[in-house]
């Protein structure tokens, strides 16, 4: 019989999986070029056979094949002494150079050098680069490696102990090993968190910005608005998961539970049925002044 619960949830796991952002699937390559010029096939194009005066100007020789000899004038361009570039524009080139440069602004500010970038480049490029689990797969590991400690009427203290130290043992030279494996390959990815930098670090990391053609201050700024709308992200990702896992026809209760707990803590108004206070028939005390004013009236 066939699960078709627990075959989507292997399907949905797979799919985050391999679920990447596309950004990191972009490369720029450059290979240097030597030129190698024949002699003769440079002699050959500037021979007088195949030059020829523009606009009968001997000084300005160009090919008979050149499409300017169908030309009768070129206006000379005088370029602007100033070009005004609007708010917009200037704001829209810097969030490019932001997006254009932040790798190398961090880099700078953790003093990595561009050749130890270029080697963790040309070996991402070899070995595919390293993925680090994250921390939904640690979970999922931890609670495989968790187990409850029973002592049978026939095994002893002593035996739970020595299981014990054996595991973690077995743990200590899995993290050996994955320290030894993190100092073969070295990995220099910056992620630079903002939260804890100090104001003088926040400075020196905005004047490493300027260089790359930056404003004062914009680069923590936006580094701030990436880190929050990563939050959001993860946060509204977050949500999504735990209303799929309420889903189907067996889980009303769950999904009034869940309901309930993000309801939790707010004021609620009440509404607008509910039944009011009924004014009440006492007698209307007056005041000792109007009192007083009344007799005075009246005695007169």
């Amino acid at each position: 019989m066939v699960d078709y619960k627990k075959r989507a949830e292997r399907r949905r796991e797979y799919y985050e999986k391999i679920k990447k952002d596309p950004a990191q699937f972009l490369q720029v390559h450059g290979r240097a070029c030597k030129v190698h010029l024949d002699s003769a096939v440079a002699l050959a194009a500037e021979s007088p056979v195949n030059m020829m005066p523009w606009q009968g100007d001997t000084n300005n020789m160009i090919d008979r094949f050149d499409v300017r000899a169908h030309l009768d004038y070129i206006p000379m361009y005088t370029p602007p002494l100033l070009n005004p570039i609007s708010p917009e524009q200037e704001s829209d080139e810097r969030k490019c150079n932001y997006e254009r440069y932040r790798g190398l602004v961090q880099n700078d500010f953790a003093g990595i050098s561009e050749e130890q970038c270029l080697y963790q480049i040309y070996m991402d490029e070899l070995y595919g680069g390293l993925q680090k689990p994250n921390e939904e797969e640690k979970k999922k590991l931890a609670e495989k490696k968790a187990s409850i400690g029973y002592t049978y009427e026939d095994s002893t203290v002593a035996e739970l102990e020595n299981s014990l130290e054996k595991r973690g043992e077995e743990e200590d030279s899995e993290e050996d090993s994955n320290t030894d494996e993190d100092e073969v390959i070295p990995d220099i990815d910056v992620e630079v968190d903002v939260d804890e930098l100090n104001q003088e670090q926040v400075a020196d990391l905005n004047k490493q910005a300027t260089t790359y053609g930056m404003a004062e201050g914009d680069f923590v700024r936006m580094l701030r608005k990436d880190k929050e709308e990563a939050e959001a992200i993860k946060n509204a990702k977050a949500l999504e998961e735990e209303k799929a896992m309420y889903s189907g026809r067996r889980s009303r209760r769950q999904r009034r539970e869940f309901r309930e707990k993000r309801l939790k803590g707010r004021k609620i108004s009440p509404p607008s049925y509910a039944r009011r206070d009924s004014p009440t028939y006492d007698p209307y005390k007056r005041s000792p002044s109007e009192s007083t004013s009344e007799s005075r009236s009246r005695s007169r």
